[in-house]
C-alpha cells in the first residue's frame, strides 16, 4: 500500500497548489454529481402534486403588503360598492412557447415573440377576444372597471394586463368578489372550442407541482431541509426511547469531536486554518465516496444517512490528520536551517519536511485505517438493513479520507509551511523597522528602554478558556518526544466495535428502514409568488389606477378606495406555432444561421454559467476559493519580497527553491555591489583542428520543468561562487567578519522574546554576534546553549561558548586557538561526557602489537603522548607471540560500592551487620538491589565497623558496563529496604570510601574491584637475547629487586610492576574508559621467574582491580565507539552479558605484560635512556649537547669524576659491573 501512496505523496508534496486546485475541482464535480442525485431522488420527489394557493396583498400607500386568508374574507363578506376597501381576484393567464411537461417536444430556442411579430399578433387579438368569447361568463359585469380621469361620465373599460417575454407573454384579468362563475372553467372551455386562432394553436395544460430539480436559488434546499426535518420528525415521534437518546448522543458527540478539533488545532498553534483543511479534506472524502458507492449501487436513504451522520464524522475523526500536522510543525527543521548556521540559513523544503514526517507516523495511521475499514467491512457484509448500507459508506469514506490525508491535506501543509516562515520573516522585518525608529528617535547617550509586553484581558481569557496557543508544540525544536501512543484511535475503534455489534443483536435499531411515513406528513401547501416579473407588472398597473381613481375623488367628493387582491395560480396555454409561422421566421433575413449559432453558443453558454453560479452552495465555494486564493498569492508574494529584500534567514538561501547545499558565501547575497569575477589562468595549449560534424537536426523547443530550471540556476551559482572561494581563507574570513551586521541589543532581545516560538526558531533568525550580545546581556546562559538553541546547533553551541569564554579571559587566544572544534558529533557528547563544551582534544592514536591472546590476535590501541611506548609495548608483543603468545584468566568480576551507614549506638549497628551477615538479611537487600536493573546481580557484601559507623561494600557483576551508575542506583534501593528494617539508621554518604574509587586503597588490592585478571606467559630464552638484548637471569633478578623489593621498600600498595599505568592508561584513553579510574586499575604485581631448567623465563601479571566497560560513559563517543569495534567488543554482547568487558580487561592485562617485559629488558640491558633520546625527542626541539662543567672518565675508572674521587677519599672500591648487565652488548636500533 505504501508504494501505491508513494507516488501521489511526492507529487502532492512538491505540487501542493496543483494538487489543492485537482482536488478542488474533483470535489466539484462530485459535488454536481450528488447534488443531481439529489434532486432527481425519489425521496423529495411529492407523494402527490402540491396544493398551490392563492396568495393576498393589500395597497398601502403606494406598497403592497400580503395580508392574511381571514383578512380577504372579512373584506369579501362586508364588500359593497361605498366599501373603504375594495376587494378583488385576479387570474393571471401565462401564454407560453415552453411546456410545462419535460419531455413535451418544445419549440425551437430561436423562435421568440420578439422575433415573430405575425406570432405575437396572433396571440394579442386572442386575448383581446377574451371577454367576447367566454360562454356562460358574465364577463361584463364580473371585471374591474378602474376609474379613468379621461372616461368621467362613461364607463370604464374592463382591466386587463398584457406583459410580453421573449418565449411568453402573461395577461391577469381583474374580477370583482361579485362573481359567482369560475373563470377558470369559462376559460378552459374557451380554448377546448376553439384551439386554432391565427395560424397558432392553444392548448391548456395543468400545471405540475414544482420538482426539486426545477427549483432555482435556495428554493430546493429549503424544500430539501423541510422535507428532511418534517420525515424525521415523523420518524422521532414514532420512535423508541433508546433510539432517540443513542442519535441525540451521536449528535452530541460529533459535535464534541469538532470542538476538539478546533482545541487541538489551536494547540498546534493555528486557530482557523489547520481545522478549516481538515475539516475541508474529511468533507471532500464524503463528496468522492458518494458517487462511487452509487456506481457500487450502494442504496442510501437520506433519513438514514442523516441518523448515521454522527456515526460518520466519529468514525472518520480528526485524530489522524492532527497526528499528521503535530509531527509536521514539531520538526526540528521547520524553521531552522538544515545544517545550522554553517549551511547559510538553507531552510529544507516544506515537501522534504511533510514527506518525513508523514513517513515518520506513516505505520501507525496507516495501521488505524486498515483496522477501523476491517470492521467496518465487517459490518457491510451483514444481513442488517440500514447497517449495511452505512457501514459500506463509512468504509468508503475512510479509505477516501486515507487518500486526502496523504495528498491534499499534505499539500495544504506544505502551504501553511511556507506561510509560517513568511510569518516569521516579517515578525522580524517589522521588529527591525520599530527598533530603527526608536533608535533614532532617542538620543544617543540613552538607550531606547523596550515596553514589557502584557497579554491582554481577550487574550488572557481565550489562553484560560481556549488553551495556550502552540503549546503542544515541543520547546526545542528537533527534539524527539517519546510520548504514549493516544488511547483515542483504539476507543474510536472500540466504539465503532460496540455499535456494530448492538445493531446486529437488534439491540437499537434506528438505522433500519422499516419505518415508514404518512403521506401527510409532507403536505406542501405553498402560496403564489407574488414577487414574480408578471405579477409585479399587474400590481404596479393596479396602484396606478388607485392613484388616478385619488385624484378624481378628490373633486368628486367620493370615498378613498383601498385595494385588496387575491391573486389566483396561473393558467397556463401552451402557445404552438404552425408550421409555416416557423418557417417564416427561419427564413426572415434578419436571423441568419451563422450568426445565430455563434450567439446561441455565446448566450447557451452565459445561461448556463448562470445557472451554475445561481446555485447557493456552489456561489458561496466560488467566493470563497477565489478570496483564499487572492489572500494567499498576496501573502506569499509579500513574504517572497520581505525575504529577498532583507538580510534575514531567507535572503541567505540563493533563491526559495533550492534544496541542496549552498556553497556560496552569505555575502555574496547581502551587498548589491556587482561582483567581478576573474577568471583563472590556464596554461596554453595547442588545440587540435575543428572536426567538422553534420548539419545537426532541426531540434523541438526544449522544455523545463520548475526543478529543472532551480537545478541550473543552482549549477551556474556554484560556478560562479567557486572562484571566489581561490581566495586566502584568512582575507575571506577577515572580509566575513567585516560584512557581518549585528543588530542593537534591544532589536535583540525583541527577537528573542517575541519572536516565533520555540526559543530555539527566534535565534535562528540571529547571527553569533547577537546571540553572543545576548548572552554577554545575562539574556541567554552560556551553560545553556545547547537547550536554546535546538539540538541541531550543537557546533553553534560551542562556536558561541569558545568566543565568550575566549573575549572574557585576559588573553582572549581561545577563540582562534588551534583547539579543534569543527567536525565532531556532540550530540554524543551532551548529558553524558562533558559540559561547557568548547571543543575537543585530539590525542595521538597508535596500534602495538598485534598481540596473540588466548589464542587470538589483538592490536593494542594506545592514545598517548609519551614517545617509545608504543614501540616499546611492540616489541614486547613480538616477544610473547614467538613463546605463543599470553594466557589470561578472570578471577573476579564485580564492582563495588561502599555506603557508611550511621546508627544511634554500637549495638545497633553490630545488629544491623549481623542482619546483613544473614541468610535472611542478604536475601532481601539482594532482592532490592537486583530489582533496579536486570543486568546488575549482587555477588557479595562485606561489612566493617568504626564506632557507631557501618560500611557495607555492596560487590556487584554490572555487565559490559563499568557499572557505577548501576550498582549506585542499586545500592540506593538496597539502602531503602534496610532503613525499613533499621528505622533509626542513617545514610551518611553512598559513597563512604570503602568502595573504594578513584583513590589507591588496599581493599582494592585484596579484595579487587572490577575485573580480577591474571596473565602468563613463557618466552624462550633465545628470543630474551636476540629481541630483548638480555638474559633470563638478569630479568628475574632485576624484577625481584625493582618490583618486589623496591616496591615493598616504598610501602607501595599494589605498585609491584614496572609501568603498568603507562599501558592501561593509553588503553583507557582510546577506549573511552575513565582515566581517572586508572589509579585503581594499574594496581598490578609482576612476576618472572625462570622455567625449563632455568633456559626459558616464565612472566605473569596479576591485575585485581580493572574497571573497564564496553557501555555508557566515553564509549558513545564515535571514535572510541570505532576501536572497541576494531576490537570487537563494541557495545554490549548479545547473548553473554558482561562478555565484552571482560575480554577488554583480558587485552589490558596481556598489553601491561608485553609493556612491562619491554622496559624490564631494556632496564635490565642499560637501553632506556638510549631508546628515549632516539624515541622521545624531537630533533627540532633538542638543544645542543653542553660540555660538562668538571670533566671526567668513565665511571668506574681512576679518573671516575667526583663520584671516583670521593670514594677514595672513603677507602671504597670501585663500582664494578653488575653481573646482570656486564655481559648484554651495547644498544643498538638496528633489528635482530
Amino acid at each position: 500500500m505504501r508504494a501505491i501512496l508513494k507516488p501521489f505523496v511526492i507529487h502532492a508534496a512538491y505540487s501542493p497548489i496543483e494538487t489543492i486546485v485537482f482536488f478542488s475541482i474533483v470535489g466539484t464535480l462530485a459535488y454536481f454529481h450528488v447534488l443531481s442525485a439529489i434532486k432527481h431522488s425519489a425521496f423529495f420527489a411529492p407523494s402527490y402534486p402540491s396544493i398551490l394557493r392563492p396568495s393576498h396583498a393589500l395597497l398601502r400607500g403606494n406598497e403592497w403588503v400580503s395580508v392574511r386568508d381571514t383578512f380577504w374574507h372579512h373584506a369579501k363578506v362586508k364588500y359593497s360598492p361605498d366599501a373603504s376597501i375594495l376587494p378583488l381576484e385576479l387570474f393571471p393567464v401565462e401564454y407560453s412557447l415552453d411546456s410545462v411537461h419535460r419531455l413535451t417536444e418544445t419549440t425551437p430556442d430561436w423562435l421568440t415573440f420578439f422575433a415573430n411579430a405575425d406570432l405575437t399578433e396572433s396571440v394579442l387579438n386572442f386575448t383581446k377576444e377574451i371577454p367576447t368569447s367566454l360562454s356562460g361568463f358574465a364577463y361584463d359585469k364580473a371585471c374591474f372597471r378602474p376609474v379613468s380621469s379621461e372616461a368621467l361620465e362613461l364607463e370604464a373599460p374592463c382591466f386587463t394586463n398584457e406583459l410580453v417575454k421573449s418565449r411568453s407573454i402573461h395577461q391577469t384579468l381583474a374580477f370583482t368578489p361579485s362573481v359567482k362563475e369560475d373563470f377558470t372553467v369559462a376559460f378552459d372551455g374557451l380554448i377546448k372550442s376553439s384551439p386554432f386562432h391565427g395560424g397558432v394553436e392553444f392548448e391548456l395544460e395543468a400545471k405540475q407541482a414544482e420538482a426539486i430539480g426545477d427549483m432555482k436559488s435556495s428554493k430546493w434546499v429549503a424544500y430539501a431541509a423541510t422535507a428532511l426535518v418534517v420525515r424525521f420528525w415523523d420518524l422521532a415521534k414514532k420512535a423508541d426511547s433508546l433510539d432517540i437518546v443513542l442519535i441525540l448522543a451521536g449528535y452530541v458527540l460529533m459535535h464534541a469531536t469538532f470542538l476538539l478539533l478546533f482545541y487541538r488545532s489551536r494547540r498546534l498553534g493555528s486557530n482557523f486554518w489547520l481545522p478549516s483543511a481538515i475539516f475541508t479534506s474529511s468533507v471532500f472524502a464524503l463528496l468522492l465516496s458518494l458517487p462511487i458507492a452509487m456506481w457500487f449501487r450502494i442504496p442510501m436513504d437520506p433519513v438514514a444517512l442523516t441518523e448515521a451522520l454522527p456515526f460518520l464524522v466519529c468514525t472518520v475523526g480528526f485524530d489522524k490528520p492532527l497526528r499528521l500536522a503535530r509531527v509536521v510543525f514539531s520538526h526540528p527543521h521547520l524553521q531552522s536551517p538544515v545544517g545550522g548556521s554553517s549551511s547559510n540559513g538553507q531552510l529544507k523544503p516544506a515537501g522534504e519536511i511533510v514527506l518525513e514526517s508523514l513517513s515518520s507516523v506513516y505505520t501507525p495511521i496507516f495501521r488505524d485505517y486498515v483496522l477501523e475499514i476491517a470492521v467496518l467491512v465487517i459490518g457491510a457484509y451483514s444481513k442488517v438493513n440500514g447497517l449495511r448500507e452505512v457501514c459500506a459508506l463509512a468504509a468508503l469514506v475512510l479509505g477516501m479520507d486515507c487518500l486526502l490525508l496523504c495528498t491534499f491535506l499534505s499539500s495544504i501543509l506544505c502551504v501553511m509551511i511556507e506561510v509560517r516562515r513568511i510569518q516569521s520573516i516579517r515578525a522580524i522585518s517589522k521588529s527591525r523597522v520599530a527598533s530603527r525608529v526608536a533608535s533614532v528617535a532617542t538620543s544617543p547617550t540613552s538607550s531606547p528602554k523596550l515596553r514589557p509586553s502584557h497579554p491582554s484581558l481577550g487574550k488572557k481569557i481565550s489562553s484560560l478558556v481556549l488553551g495556550e496557543k502552540g503549546s503542544s508544540l515541543p520547546a526545542t525544536s528537533g527534539k524527539k518526544q517519546d510520548k504514549p501512543e493516544n488511547p483515542v484511535a483504539r476507543l474510536k475503534l472500540l466504539l465503532i466495535t460496540t455499535f456494530l455489534t448492538l445493531h446486529i443483536l437488534n439491540f437499537i435499531t434506528p438505522l433500519t428502514p422499516q419505518r415508514h411515513l404518512s403521506l401527510q406528513s409532507i403536505n406542501s401547501f405553498r402560496k403564489v409568488d407574488i414577487s414574480t416579473p408578471a405579477i409585479q407588472h399587474v400590481l404596479n398597473s393596479l396602484a396606478a389606477t388607485e392613484h388616478i381613481e385619488a385624484e378624481v375623488n378628490e373633486g368628486t367628493e367620493t370615498n378613498n378606495h383601498g385595494l385588496l387582491v387575491k391573486v389566483n395560480p396561473s393558467i397556463h396555454v401552451r402557445v404552438i406555432p404552425l408550421d409555416s409561422a416557423i418557417h417564416d421566421s427561419a427564413s426572415s433575413p434578419s436571423v441568419s444561421g451563422t450568426s445565430r449559432s455563434t450567439s446561441e453558443i455565446v448566450e447557451n453558454f452565459m445561461s448556463s454559467w448562470s445557472r451554475l453560479v445561481g446555485d447557493p452552495v456552489l456561489s458561496k465555494w466560488i467566493v470563497m476559493v477565489l478570496a483564499v486564493s487572492i489572500s494567499l498569492n498576496g501573502y506569499l508574494l509579500k513574504g517572497i519580497a520581505a525575504g529577498l529584500g532583507g538580510k534575514g534567514s531567507v535572503a541567505k538561501l540563493g533563491g526559495v527553491r533550492f534544496g541542496g547545499d549552498a556553497t556560496a558565501e552569505p555575502s555574496s547575497y547581502a551587498h548589491s555591489e556587482p561582483v567581478v569575477v576573474q577568471q583563472p589562468v590556464s596554461p596554453i595549449a595547442l588545440m587540435p583542428p575543428p572536426i567538422i560534424a553534420p548539419a545537426p537536426a532541426p531540434r523541438r523547443p526544449a522544455t523545463f520543468t520548475l526543478d529543472e530550471v532551480d537545478r541550473r540556476l543552482q549549477a551556474r551559482h556554484l560556478t560562479q561562487s567557486s572562484f571566489s572561494q581561490d581566495a586566502s581563507s584568512s582575507s575571506s574570513s577577515d572580509n566575513e567578519e567585516n560584512d557581518v551586521i549585528v543588530r542593537s541589543l534591544e532589536e535583540c532581545i525583541e527577537i528573542f522574546e517575541k519572536g516565533p516560538r520555540p526559543v530555539s526558531v527566534a535565534l535562528s533568525l540571529l547571527n553569533d554576534e547577537e546571540v553572543i550580545l545576548l548572552a554577554q546581556n545575562g539574556k541567554v546562559a552560556a551553560y545553556a546553549l545547547e537547550k536554546v538553541l535546538g539540538n541541531t546547533e550543537y557546533e553553534r553551541a560551542v562556536r558561541i561558548r569558545r568566543a565568550l569564554i575566549s573575549r572574557a579571559s585576559s588573553t582572549q587566544t581561545l577563540e582562534h586557538s588551534d583547539v579543534p572544534m569543527r567536525h565532531y558529533d556532540y550530540s554524543r557528547v551532551m548529558g553524558a561526557c562533558c559540559e561547557n563544551v568548547v571543543g575537543f582534544i585530539p590525542l595521538p592514536l597508535g596500534i602495538a602489537g598485534p598481540l596473540k591472546i588466548d589464542g587470538h590476535l589483538f592490536p593494542i590501541p594506545m592514545a598517548t603522548a609519551e614517545g617509545t611506548l608504543v614501540a616499546s609495548t611492540s616489541r614486547g608483543c613480538k616477544a610473547l607471540n614467538a613463546g605463543g603468545g599470553v594466557t589470561t584468566v578472570l578471577t573476579q568480576d564485580a564492582m563495588t560500592r561502599g555506603p557508611a551507614i550511621d546508627f544511634p549506638s554500637i549495638v545497633q549497628a553490630a545488629k544491623c551487620r549481623a542482619w546483613i551477615d544473614s541468610e535472611e538479611g542478604y536475601s532481601i537487600v539482594k532482592e532490592a538491589f537486583e530489582s533496579t536493573s536486570r543486568f546488575a546481580k549482587l555477588r557479595s557484601l562485606k561489612c566493617a565497623m568504626a564506632g557507631r559507623t557501618l560500611f557495607v561494600r555492596f560487590a556487584t557483576a554490572t555487565g559490559d558496563a563499568m557499572g557505577m551508575n548501576m550498582i549506585s542506583k542499586g545500592t540506593e534501593k538496597a539502602l531503602e529496604v534496610m532503613q525499613q528494617h533499621f528505622p533509626d539508621m542513617i545514610t551518611l554518604a553512598l559513597s563512604g570510601n570503602y568502595c573504594t574509587d578513584k583513590k589507591p586503597a588496599a581493599i582494592n588490592w585484596i579484595e579487587g574491584r572490577g575485573k580480577s585478571v591474571v596473565a602468563e606467559a613463557v618466552i624462550p630464552g633465545k628470543v630474551v637475547k636476540s629481541v630483548l638484548k638480555t638474559t633470563v637471569e638478569a630479568l628475574c633478578n632485576l624484577n625481584t629487586k625493582k618490583n618486589l623489593i623496591g616496591s615493598a621498600m616504598a610501602g607501595s600498595i599494589g605498585g609491584f610492576n614496572a609501568h603498568a599505568a603507562n599501558i592501561l592508561t593509553a588503553i583507557f584513553l582510546a577506549t573511552g574508559q575513565d582515566p581517572a579510574q586508572n589509579v585503581e586499575s594499574s594496581n598490578c604485581m609482576t612476576l618472572m621467574e625462570p622455567t625449563n631448567n632455568g633456559e626459558d623465563l616464565l612472566m605473569t601479571v596479576s591485575m585485581p582491580s580493572i574497571e573497564v566497560g564496553t557501555v555508557g560513559g566515553g564509549t558513545v563517543l564515535a571514535p572510541q565507539q570505532a576501536i572497541l569495534e576494531m576490537l570487537g567488543f563494541k557495545g554490549a554482547h548479545p547473548t553473554h552479558p558482561g562478555q565484552n568487558a571482560q575480554a577488554l580487561a583480558r587485552l589490558i592485562a596481556a598489553a601491561v605484560m608485553a609493556g612491562e617485559l619491554s622496559l624490564m629488558s631494556a632496564l635490565a640491558a642499560g637501553h632506556l635512556v638510549r631508546a628515549h633520546l632516539v624515541h622521545n625527542r624531537s630533533q627540532l626541539n633538542t638543544p645542543a649537547a653542553s660540555t660538562p662543567v668538571t670533566p671526567g672518565g668513565p665511571l668506574g675508572t681512576e679518573t671516575g669524576g667526583i663520584l671516583g674521587m670521593k670514594a677514595r677519599e672513603l677507602g671504597m672500591s670501585t663500582l664494578t659491573p653488575s653481573v646482570s648487565t656486564g655481559s648484554l652488548p651495547p644498544y643498538s636500533l638496528e633489528k635482530p
